[in-house]
């Protein structure tokens, strides 16, 4: 057997297990002489042996198949322990150069479980460490081993030209599953800088692992350290984005003194979208609660549920976007991200030059507004707020709404709290305010769930790159199986062969089953939808929803697969404030709060002007979601 035909072995979860299950069994069911295999093929029989060590098993395989598989396994792990146990240092050493890039991993993994390292001269592993310096990605996951050979490692780390990627991508890199790598303990914090300062100097430093050095946090860098990187990254980005190889992303806005239509959307010569916005409509708006409702009712910067439509979301991503390096305290950020982000401002400078030109101004809008709707409609008695002069820079604007949208917070918060806003209570309290603990004024205000079986629903039913959404009579369109389900008769004739475990799985887990005529159909299709909608947004905004969707929510609540939320902001949309104006979750914030307040801002008039744009939008939609929530308490009052 060739070894791109190899078993191989992943993870307990990795949806290929049924497929190299079914290779295993092939190659279990031939007659086996152990003492003709070399190493590569002995270690084949040792990815098999975790997959049963993990219970995995094909669900065709009966009970006398499995101890006839189990028993050849038993065999195939005795005849390893006699080799690697007879195995001198010179063979040891020719073992390891000749092991094929699937096999590395459980060789490493059965030197350790043979405790090798206390049969052989130190030597040896260096030697073999060093003819062969990719095994360090194999090695470091043993923390036995890293005990052990500390000083060899730690020498070895500090000449080793990917030390740096290694350290990044363990410390300071966002991934499915943590790094499972240990370092020497005689690694210091100087020696990891200095490995890093090294690499930001190579001649071909990877860009992603700079960033991940510029934003890092858990490694502990100097500024100056910090600033080297940030330089590398400007200049190797310079050089590679030019007109050729990178992708031009643009939108616009603009205002039609005659239009009437609220908006129209057009393209220009490059075929970037411009949206155009009527004067004529807007003159139509004269309060201050209708010309706040424009961002939410017309520029939509929050949805239908009253999410903020503005934050990234995993389901607007492409795989490729989601496979690209970052941080683990990074925001992430997508192409569709950017292009909202960028339509938002451009909606915001149109909507001020219309105010402006009209002889009010975006400021006056908003201070009239909160004071119209959180005092006198929902009775916020005694609320203080007020927004700066239009006239002012924009840097001196920042630092003067800054502590009056922090108050505002509280007052609200006081308000939900105690039924009134108390000032004199409130100034004995001058603590910082954390978006991701600002109460809501209504119980069950979101929906979430991390349980396993909304994962595994959400992956089966509506990823269109699981492995059951491929149609042998429409490749090219792919659709998620909650799409083919729902839109006609499915037949489990409709699938192919490699498809059937997995489509089995399904429906012995209770999720699928075959009516009389032998369609497949949804056991449970409201519970599957309600995971479809999850993955869209990551959350349901309960009350948004219908009444007979409130009811299986609350079915599948008491189920233990969903939970409830009362807290006014959900955690994309915590996570969105935090990236624009603190430090406080992402190492690559605007921290457009602190940094004006402390005076460390840009001094360029033109980024202030930019950075005025993205702390104003930040407070209305801060403004739209506390109407929101006031808004439901007036329509669903606690019974």
């Amino acid at each position: 057997m060739s070894r791109r035909d190899q078993v191989v072995f992943f993870s307990k979860r990795d949806a290929i297990g049924p497929h190299m299950l079914g290779k295993a069994e092939r190659l279990l069911d031939q007659p086996i002489d152990f003492s003709a295999l070399d190493l590569n093929g002995l270690l084949e029989f040792h990815h098999i042996h975790q997959y049963f060590e993990q219970d995995l098993f094909l669900t065709h395989w009966t009970e006398v198949q499995i101890a006839r598989y189990k028993s050849i396994i038993k065999d195939a792990f005795a005849t390893l322990r006699s080799y690697f146990l007879g195995l001198t240092a010179d063979q040891l050493i020719a073992a390891a150069g000749m092991l094929s890039f699937d096999n590395r991993e459980n060789f490493w993994q059965l030197y350790r479980y043979f405790e090798l390292h206390k049969k052989h001269d130190r030597a040896v592993f260096t030697t073999i460490l060093m003819a062969h310096p990719q095994h360090i990605r194999d090695i470091l996951p043993l923390s036995q081993l890293v005990d052990y050979y500390n000083a060899e490692l730690r020498a070895f780390l500090m000449s080793y030209g990917e030390s740096a990627e290694l350290l990044l991508g363990h410390y300071e890199q966002k991934q499915d599953e943590s790094s499972d790598y240990h370092f020497p303990k005689s690694l210091s914090d100087r020696d990891k800088e200095a490995i890093i300062e090294t690499y930001l100097g190579s001649s071909e430093p990877n860009l992603n692992f700079i960033e991940l050095a510029k934003n890092a946090r858990a490694i502990k860098l100097s500024p100056k350290v910090r600033l080297k990187a940030k330089k590398t990254a400007a200049a190797i980005t310079s050089e590679i984005l030019t007109d050729e190889n990178s992708l031009r992303v643009g939108v616009a806005a603009s205002l039609s003194k005659d239009q009437t239509e609220p908006v129209i959307f057009e393209q220009d010569d490059n075929g970037d979208t411009i949206a155009v916005y009527g004067a004529a409509y807007l003159d139509k708006l004269q309060t201050p609660q209708q010309l706040f409702k424009v961002f939410c009712d017309l520029f939509l910067y929050t949805d239908e549920e009253g999410l903020i439509s503005l934050v990234n979301k995993q389901a607007e991503m492409d795989t490729l976007e989601k496979i690209f390096m970052q941080g683990k305290n990074q925001y992430q950020k997508g192409i569709l991200f950017e292009r909202k982000s960028m339509l938002s401002l451009a909606q915001l400078g149109v909507f001020s030059h219309y105010l402006t030109h009209t002889g009010r101004s975006l400021e006056a809008v908003i201070e009239k507004f909160v004071h119209a709707f959180f005092d006198d409609k929902m009775g916020m008695s005694g609320l203080v707020f007020r927004m700066p002069a239009p006239e002012l820079e924009p840097a001196e604007k920042i630092r003067l709404i800054a502590p009056e949208m922090d108050y505002l917070l509280r007052q609200f918060k006081n308000f939900v709290t105690d039924g009134a806003i108390d000032h004199e209570l409130l100034h004995l309290d001058s603590g910082p305010v954390h978006f991701s603990e600002l109460p809501s004024s209504i119980a069950k205000k979101y929906i979430y769930s991390s349980h396993e079986t909304i994962l595994l629903l959400q992956h089966w039913f509506f990823d269109e790159n699981s492995i059951l959404a491929d149609r042998k009579d429409d490749i090219k369109n792919r659709q998620s199986v909650f799409h083919w389900l729902s839109s006609g008769k499915v037949m489990i004739s409709d699938f192919e062969d490699y498809q059937l475990p997995y489509l089995h799985r399904i429906i012995s887990d209770g999720f699928l089953y075959t009516d009389e005529a032998g369609a497949i159909q949804m056991v449970d299709p409201m519970m599957v939808f309600i995971a479809g909608k999850l993955r869209i947004n990551g959350v349901i905004s309960y009350w948004h929803i219908s009444e007979i969707f409130r009811g299986a929510l609350d079915r599948l609540v008491n189920e233990g697969l969903l939970q409830f939320s009362d807290r006014l902001l959900t955690t994309d949309e915590v996570s969105y404030l935090n990236y624009h104006l603190n430090m406080r979750e992402f190492s690559d914030g605007k921290d457009l709060r602190n940094k004006y307040l402390h005076g460390s801002h840009d001094r360029d008039p033109e980024r202030q002007k930019l950075d005025y744009l993205y702390f104003l939008r930040t407070l209305i939609v801060l403004l739209i979601k506390l109407r929101d929530d006031l808004l439901l308490k007036l329509n669903y009052p606690p019974k």
